[in-house]
């Protein structure tokens, strides 16, 4: 009696299996895939590519005359660069063991390239490179030189470091990746090389350096310069622009590179005039990194995708020839394990005709095979179909990735794109805001908007013309011969009045303000009610301005850090003022500086509301105006909060300026005890949380 609930068990752990393959295959997937939405949040997706194979190199031989049989084996040691041939052979440029291994295209061990003596010797090679006619060029690093080898494995050629007074003496050639472009010159990047790559012709001959990074903003190498000798500025660390890390070449000869130790323009694609054509934007995982990406490699297959390995995380990211990222795989281990699909260190990365990627770990000393699973297969179609201008083929493609992955916002943005060049602009829009991608939703919108006013421009200039006849008639009629009369505000309602008031502070700041001070004008009602006013209009624009103007995701709004990073400030600035200006023998009291600082957000209210509602008719061609009126804001609010520092306090101008200067210094002292204290208070409690848990442990256990 007891087998049969086993066997039961059983049988449905078989059909499990065999009606759900899918699952199982998955779930063996030792990684989180994800790609990024149109505000670099990650999100989590099917995964593009799948482990197969991991490859140690416990299968290499190699002649040994001190070994019995006459040979040992010389597993990998750090493999860094990777390059595939024609026949889809593997060449791994294995750096700890001075040697280049290939294998064939089953992953089969075939040779080491590379001699034990004389000028065919490898040092520490980081890089290698397979020419159409067969030749290997390894980026031999301890040699300081590229060497060339027959497709045979004999040593041919070497490129030493170019004998060119433009080089430079002191200019170091030390080759870690290097490709060959059809013509036979040579792109080399070396170690430390600030300059970018090196070009040389099939001769030797240096050609000039292409492809060097920006240094970037430095604000304290900038001060150094201003306040040093040049003595002392001589015996200061040379700032120099980060060095290109790999370099890759496509079937047209389009040079790639990726830059180590940076977050900003990590892959860059170079025309035949040295011109990056990449945008340049962060292309890593920054909500997940810790740390600088050290982007290490970088490959394009014959799709034009763009694949690149990250050392610092060990993930694998994809893009399309655009560079917009597709998928985002792969990811370091807890613990150093040889575990297939867990890179540790990611030193090189290949890719085969056939889809297979290859990644070298340097850390665990093992290669790393990728296949594309069904659901990569069908983006990446899509994505060609798309590039080729095939634009209704590609729609296909995309409505199966999204019945497989409805959170793949690319997919909208292909369909949009097809729908817009199809002149389906409403359909169009539909997609491109459900990508959230504002560019391609303002030029759907732009041509739907031209579509609707030709078709109503007649309709729309009728009832412009009778809304202002009617105005007229009625201005004539009962309006004109009316004595207008002033009205007291204050008569009707203390706080009504209060709130009209800020009339008198946008027309003529000083005499508003100067009533603030001295008539009583305002309250500490009125305020409250202006600056939560001016909060619910920043509200306001976050959830209603148009795609084409959002900042921030309205999906991820947050009503708590918003009210800390507009209200929080605010009451900080009149603070940080009020003690100022107490210590600089200004007159206004604190219930002045809170009602007067309120006034200066009116602008905001005024201009911020219309502009908002208005937005949602205006397409990146008035992006000029809706800028100008938004910084219009910004501006005349910063015009009153100053005009009120040196009213309601009686300074001149000249005792102004330093009185908000130092009172935005003091916001940022305050700003730093309050984190402080409140860091400290947060330490406090769970410091008392684990005292208490600890305490209950030991007397109730």
């Amino acid at each position: 009696m007891q087998r049969l609930p086993r066997l039961t068990a059983g049988l449905v752990i078989i059909c499990a299996v065999l009606i759900f393959p899918q699952g199982q295959l998955y779930s063996a997937i030792p990684y989180t895939s994800f790609s990024f939405d149109a505000w670099g949040q990650p999100v989590v997706g099917p995964a593009p590519y799948e482990p197969i194979m991991l490859i140690d190199g416990f299968d290499i031989l190699q002649e040994d005359r001190w070994s019995m049989t006459g040979y040992s084996v010389i597993p990998l040691s750090q493999p860094y660069g990777l390059a595939v041939d024609a026949k889809n052979h593997l060449y791994i440029a294995d750096t700890g063991n001075n040697r280049v291994v290939e294998y064939d295209a089953q992953f089969n061990y075939v040779r080491v390239i590379g001699d034990s003596s004389g000028p065919g010797r490898l040092s520490r090679p980081q890089g290698v490179f397979v020419h159409d006619d067969g030749r290997i060029f390894v980026a031999d690093t301890g040699n300081n030189r590229v060497a060339v080898f027959s497709p045979e494995g004999t040593y041919l050629q070497a490129y030493g470091k170019p004998e060119s007074q433009i080089f430079g003496i002191d200019y170091r050639f030390a080759p870690i990746s290097v490709v060959v472009d059809h013509r036979g010159t040579l792109f080399v990047a070396t170690e430390g090389g600030y300059r970018g790559l090196v070009q040389l012709t099939a001769s030797g001959e240096f050609l000039g350096f292409i492809g060097g990074n920006q240094a970037g903003f430095d604000l304290l190498w900038m001060l150094k310069q201003i306040f040093f000798t040049e003595e002392q500025l001589s015996r200061e660390a040379r700032r120099l622009p980060p060095s290109p890390s790999s370099v890759t070449i496509d079937r047209q000869g389009i040079i790639y590179t990726t830059t180590i130790s940076t977050n900003y323009g990590q892959i860059k694609r170079f025309n035949i005039g040295g011109v990056n054509t990449l945008a340049g934007r962060d292309y890593g995982a920054r909500f997940l990194r810790t740390g600088v990406s050290m982007f290490s490699g970088v490959v394009v297959d014959d799709k034009g995708l763009i694949t690149a390995a990250d050392a610092n995380t060990g993930q694998v990211f994809q893009y399309t020839p655009n560079g917009d990222v597709l998928f985002v795989f792969g990811g370091r281990g807890i613990a150093a394990i040889e575990r297939m699909g867990v890179v540790h260190q990611a030193s090189g990365i290949a890719v085969r005709p056939d889809g297979l990627l290859i990644v070298s770990d340097a850390r665990s000393n093992t290669l790393h095979v990728f296949q594309p699973t069904e659901f990569a297969k069908l983006v990446h179609q899509a994505v060609f179909l798309f590039e080729e201008g095939r634009y209704d083929e590609s729609a296909e493609y995309w409505r199966e990735v999204l019945r497989r992955n409805s959170n793949f916002d690319f997919a909208h943005r292909g369909l949009g794109m097809t729908a817009y060049q199809n002149e389906r602009f409403h359909e169009a829009m539909e997609h491109f805001y459900l990508a959230q991608f504002a560019d391609g939703y303002s030029d759907a919108f732009w041509w739907a908007r031209r579509a609707w006013l030709l078709e109503h421009f007649d309709t729309v200039i009728i009832i412009t013309a009778c809304l202002w006849i009617g105005y007229q008639i009625l201005n004539r009629l009962f309006f004109r011969w009316r004595p207008r009369r002033k009205r007291d505000w204050d008569q009707v309602n203390r706080l009504l009045g209060d709130l009209v008031h800020a009339k008198t502070i946008l027309v003529s700041p000083s005499a508003g303000f100067y009533d603030v001070r001295w008539s009583n004008k305002g309250s500490w009602l009125s305020a409250v009610t202006i600056v939560l006013t001016a909060f619910a209009a920043k509200l306001f624009s976050l959830y209603f301005t148009s795609l084409i103007f959002m900042s921030v995701d309205r999906n991820r709004i947050n009503l708590a850090y918003e009210a800390l990073t507009f209200i929080l400030p605010w009451l900080i600035w009149v603070i940080a003022n009020y003690l100022i200006s107490a210590l600089k023998e200004g007159e206004g009291r604190f219930k002045d500086v809170f009602i007067a600082s309120s006034y200066c957000l009116v602008p905001y209210i005024l201009i911020m509301i219309p502009l908002t509602i208005i937005s949602n008719v205006m397409t990146n061609y008035e992006a000029t105006v809706y800028h100008f009126f938004h910084n219009a804001a910004l501006i005349w609010c910063g015009l009153l909060f100053f005009i009120m520092v040196y009213t309601v306090h009686n300074y001149d101008i000249l005792e102004a300026v330093p009185n908000c200067v130092l009172s935005i210094i003091m916001m940022v002292v305050l700003g730093a005890i309050g984190g402080l204290v409140i860091g400290m208070t947060f330490n406090v409690t769970d410091f008392a949380f684990g005292l208490y848990k600890e305490v209950i442990f030991r007397v109730f256990r």
